[in-house]
């Protein structure tokens, strides 16, 4: 048993050192998306590729894969590693995320034994593929994506690979500038070995090891005995990513998350096999996305090691879209990531609903502008825009940041930085007024930015989701609005491409502005309880305005700002009378249309909704993760919906159980 302080001294140490890493990165780093989005993670990995240290600010999509990928190294070079070694890896079937995010591993020995591994990953601007910034919603294959690196030595004993690196450099645009990462990265690396040797002095290599085997053992047992609090059984939840970008059916993830003592389950079968769109990941994420939600909600407060995945099972189907294989493009990786992240966090809202959280704006929302530069060569300008965050039980979600599960990622590019290294203008950048998801305590909303191009010519792409289905909000709360990214050309909205979110390289002319408007936060609770104080406080901060308070709230203000308590309580008595509650029967099998769960509701009741068929409806029991599904018109009368037995177990319901049934609106503020 390891001395607690001497413990406390080794775990602190060893975050130091990954937060020198961080600063060592933003300092020394070409690309605005590394030094001014922070996207970028760093790492010590243990010799046999575990989690040893990560720093509070590392983005989990990043940190959470890198044992993954380590683990790829040790086995493809085991006993042929050496002093002055380093590795590159970003093949997201071997553990990676998505091309653009690269990983350095730089070996630390000790004693001329490996010890430890320096991990750097980066996302680099550009990788080569068939559109600048290598991101594209409609690519079809991988190799379309960018230059794939498997496990590969790129330096032997100090000496450097030269011939590869010109292959590699030579195939991704803005060479100078992935040069420069790549040094800043490599520095970094070489920065961590001198502090580790440091430490290794100051604790005794045998005492250094030992502490991080305790510190891991104690993670371990940490996350068990949050897990043994929980109720054992089986919770059910699905999502959707809602496009792959090259045809309209969208794709479903399954999952039964089983609660047994200790041990968490996530089994992911019948979730939809991969697909040929960018909307795929590789066999890290599903791990990555379950370790980071259980965290998150059960052990939020402890430092992060492999620990913290030891009690977790993933049990996610080879060949499906959240573990696929060659030649599945991955560069939604993102998108997928954090749709698996919203359907665990449903389930382990019915765990610990005390903590459950309205739905998030889902995923990364690439968006790229590029074109050419005046002195020659191209420019790349990325963009990442955040939305508002979920509500949860006594929070309001907050407007335009990055949520918990991304880490210290920047909510947007500084105007400055667009416009100094760009031919572009931002006309505007303002929080999206009506976007949020309404409830007791709503959701956060998401920002309007409108960027302009000032050259001749540019294009656009963009790879994002929840454009078409947007954040759910739980406990009764609404949903936000959905993300939404089109072109203003001569006053005009112009479509970019016929699959929403999903562009690759659209044509942008003179004066055209790329609008970007982000998704809102689920609310919690019924709207009908905020507090009508907070809605007049909205309404003045211009985040809602009266209209929409009234429309949707309930709440009269005048001019002044003043409520009208009579007129406030008979709003909201309307639209308490105007909501539609259903008792639920069970037919005797799924019904379903292809990948969408259908709910078969009459021709009467689908009336009074203003639905037809396949339009969006969720039934909520006021707990938790509404269920969502597509309408089906027919059969049943005005008072029931007819849903298929998994739906059933899903709303952890009784056949006759009344729920509440509402349209979902990508657009709540309208």
């Amino acid at each position: 048993m390891q001395d607690l302080v001497r413990l406390e001294l080794i775990r602190e140490s060893l975050i130091a050192v990954v937060n020198e890493m961080r600063a060592n990165v933003i300092h020394s780093s070409y690309a605005p998306i590394i030094y001014e989005g922070h996207d970028f993670s760093c790492a010590l990995m243990a010799a046999d590729g575990r989690q040893v240290a990560q720093g509070l600010a590392d983005h989990p999509i990043h940190i959470f894969a890198v044992p993954y990928s380590t683990r790829e190294v040790v086995k493809a070079f085991r006993g042929d590693i050496h002093a002055g070694d380093l590795f590159l890896h970003n093949d997201p079937y071997t553990g990676g995320t998505h091309l653009n995010d690269v990983l350095l591993l730089h070996p630390v020995f000790h004693e001329g034994a490996l010890a430890l591994f320096a991990a750097i990953r980066c996302h680099w601007n550009d990788v080569g593929g068939m559109t600048p910034g290598s991101l594209s919603g409609r690519v079809n294959e991988i190799i379309q994506e960018g230059i794939r690196i498997p496990p590969t030595r790129i330096a032997s004993k100090g000496v450097m690979n030269q011939a590869f690196l010109d292959l590699l450099f030579n195939n991704m645009r803005g060479r100078t500038e992935r040069l420069g990462d790549f040094n800043g990265m490599i520095g970094t690396g070489r920065k961590a070995g001198e502090h580790l040797a440091r430490l290794f002095q100051r604790f005794g290599g045998k005492g250094l090891l030992d502490g991080i085997e305790e510190l891991i053992l104690r993670a371990e047992r940490q996350l068990r005995a949050r897990i043994a609090e929980c109720p054992d059984g089986d919770y059910f939840a699905e999502g959707y990513v809602e496009s792959d970008g090259t045809n309209p059916d969208p794709l479903v993830i399954r999952l039964k998350l089983t609660v047994a003592g200790d041990r968490i389950i996530a089994d992911f079968t019948g979730t939809s096999p991969q697909t040929n769109g960018p909307t795929n990941c590789g066999p890290a994420l599903a791990l990555n996305a379950v370790g980071t939600i259980v965290k998150s909600f059960l052990d939020p407060r402890t430092p992060i090691n492999h620990g913290s995945f030891n009690p977790i099972e993933v049990i996610a189907p080879v060949g499906s879209f959240i573990n696929a294989r060659d030649p599945a493009p991955c560069g939604g990786m993102a998108e997928v990531k954090f749709t698996i992240d919203s359907v665990v966090a449903a389930a382990m809202g019915q765990i610990v609903p005390e903590m459950t959280v309205g739905d998030l704006k889902g995923g990364a929302n690439h968006v790229h502008v590029a074109g050419p530069r005046a002195a020659g060569g191209t420019f790349i300008h990325y963009e990442w825009p955040a939305g508002g965050t979920g509500a949860s039980n006594g929070v309001d979600g907050s407007n335009a940041v990055r949520s918990y599960n991304e880490g210290d990622f920047n909510s947007i590019q500084s105007v400055e930085t667009v416009e100094s290294q760009f031919p572009l203008r931002v006309d505007r950048c303002e929080i999206r007024e009506g976007s949020c998801g309404d409830g007791m305590y709503r959701g956060g909303f998401g920002l309007r930015r409108a960027v302009r191009v000032l050259g001749d010519r540019a294009m656009l792409s963009v790879l994002s989701e929840k454009n078409v289905i947007p954040p759910y909000g739980v406990a009764g709360g609404r949903n936000g609005a959905a993300n939404r990214f089109v072109v203003v050309r001569d006053g005009k909205i112009v479509e970019p491409s016929t699959m929403p979110g999903k562009v690759s390289g659209f044509m942008l002319g003179k004066n055209d502005v790329v609008l970007e408007e982000t998704a809102g936060g689920g609310g919690y609770g019924d709207p009908l309880e905020r507090a009508p104080e907070r809605v007049a406080a909205d309404v003045r901060e211009g985040y809602l305005s009266r209209v929409l308070a009234e429309r949707r709230y309930g709440v009269v203000v005048d001019a002044n700002g003043t409520i009208d308590k009579a007129a406030t309580a008979r709003g909201r008595r309307a639209i308490a009378a105007s909501r539609v509650h259903v008792a639920v029967a069970v037919a005797n099998e799924e019904i379903e249309d292809g990948p969408r769960r259908q709910f078969r509701v009459s021709a009467a009741l689908a009336r009074r909704l203003g639905v037809t068929d396949r339009t969006l409806i969720e039934l909520s029991t006021g707990r938790a993760a509404p269920v969502r599904a597509w309408a089906r018109i027919g059969g049943g009368d005005g008072e029931t919906v007819q849903v298929g037995p998994s739906s059933l177990r899903l709303l952890a319901a009784a056949p006759g159980d009344r729920v509440e049934l509402r349209v979902v609106r990508s657009a709540p503020e309208m």
